[in-house]
C-alpha cells in the first residue's frame, strides 16, 4: 500500500514539474513597455538570432540586426502614442502577446510569439478599427 502512494506522489510531482514551466512563461513587462514607448532597441534586446518580421512592406526572416533597424525605422515614421495589451498566453513551450498599437499614423494590430525567452516573430499589421 506505501508503495502505492509512494508511486502516486512521485507521478503527481513529476507532472507538476513539467507543466509549471508552461504555466509562468510570458512576454516580459518590459517588452510591452517597449512598445508603449516605441523603443526598438529595448524590443530588439529580445530578438532571436533570426527573427521573423511583419511591419509594413517587410515580410521576411531577417537577421536581429536587421530587424532591429527595421523595427527603429517604423517607429521614427509613427511616433508611438501609446500600446494596450489586449491577450497573452500560452502554448507548449512558446509564449505570446496581442496588442493595440496607437501612432500617429494610425493604429496597428502587434502580435509577439517567444520561445525561450527569445522573439521569435513580431508582427505589426494596419489595424481595421
Amino acid at each position: 500500500m506505501r508503495a502505492i502512494y509512494l508511486t502516486l506522489l512521485v507521478f503527481v510531482l513529476s507532472v507538476y514539474s513539467v507543466t509549471l514551466p508552461a504555466q509562468t512563461m510570458e512576454v516580459p513587462s518590459s517588452v510591452v513597455t517597449a512598445l508603449n514607448t516605441g523603443n526598438s532597441t529595448q524590443v530588439s534586446s529580445y530578438f532571436n538570432s533570426n527573427v521573423e518580421i511583419v511591419v509594413g512592406s517587410q515580410n521576411d526572416i531577417f537577421s536581429s540586426q536587421q530587424a532591429n533597424a527595421i523595427l527603429a525605422d517604423f517607429f521614427r515614421k509613427n511616433h508611438v502614442v501609446s500600446f494596450h495589451l489586449i491577450h497573452k498566453g500560452t502554448k507548449e513551450a512558446a509564449c505570446f502577446a496581442i496588442g493595440m498599437l496607437k501612432t500617429s499614423s494610425g493604429s496597428y494590430r502587434v502580435y509577439v510569439l517567444m520561445r525561450k525567452n527569445l522573439i521569435q516573430q513580431l508582427r505589426i499589421e494596419l489595424s481595421n478599427d
